[in-house]
């Protein structure tokens, strides 16, 4: 019986708090906004950016090109401030010793996912990396974790042996409308 493990990236596997906030804080400030609540900037990590970018009263347009303006910045050093959680390693290690197979399920864009796996030396553990696309054709967490599932060949009968681990809760909810186990992270 093979079992299945689906992680989210951000706050889950590593703590993106600095990288993300910098460059969340850069587009805001493009359009006059300085944003410095610690709680609020938390909040936006992991929701896609364009629904961060909406709570502020923009349209969507406007909210395409804040997306634009942050991973200006993003790609050139948000990427790179990202922390390994201790343990983390280790417990990829381990899964994928005892036979899991592994699958990013992460609403940071794929590109994006794959650099920081690779840098972080975590992606020799993955079988699958699941990531939205910046086209926003894939941007919620249920379709990321359906297309992980169908990237594994999970059959419907295997359900009962695949587990995502995420720290939010659009991560517990795409997995149950997946029909497959969530586990909280802190």
């Amino acid at each position: 019986m093979t079992r299945y493990v689906l992680f989210d990236l951000d706050g889950t596997l590593t703590d993106p708090y600095e990288g993300i906030t910098d460059c969340i804080k850069y587009a805001l400030s493009s359009v006059g906004i300085e944003e410095n609540d610690p709680q609020k900037l938390r909040s936006y990590i992991g929701p896609p950016l364009r629904n961060t970018f909406a709570l502020y009263g923009f349209d969507e347009e406007k909210c395409e090109e804040l997306v634009k303006k942050y991973r200006e910045k993003f790609l050139v050093t948000g990427i790179h401030q990202n922390f390994t959680y201790d343990g983390v390693i280790e417990m990829l290690k381990t899964l994928h010793e005892h036979g899991c197979k592994i699958s990013l399920a992460s609403c940071k864009p794929e590109r994006a996912c794959r650099i920081i796996l690779e840098e972080k030396g975590m992606m020799k553990y993955f079988d699958e990396i699941c990531g939205a696309t910046e086209d926003k054709t894939l941007d919620t967490k249920p379709a990321i974790i359906g297309l992980a599932l169908k990237r594994l060949g999970v059959a419907e009968d295997e359900l009962e042996h695949v587990f995502m681990v995420g720290d939010r809760d659009m991560d517990i909810i795409g997995a149950h409308e997946n029909k497959v186990s969530g586990i909280g992270a802190l």
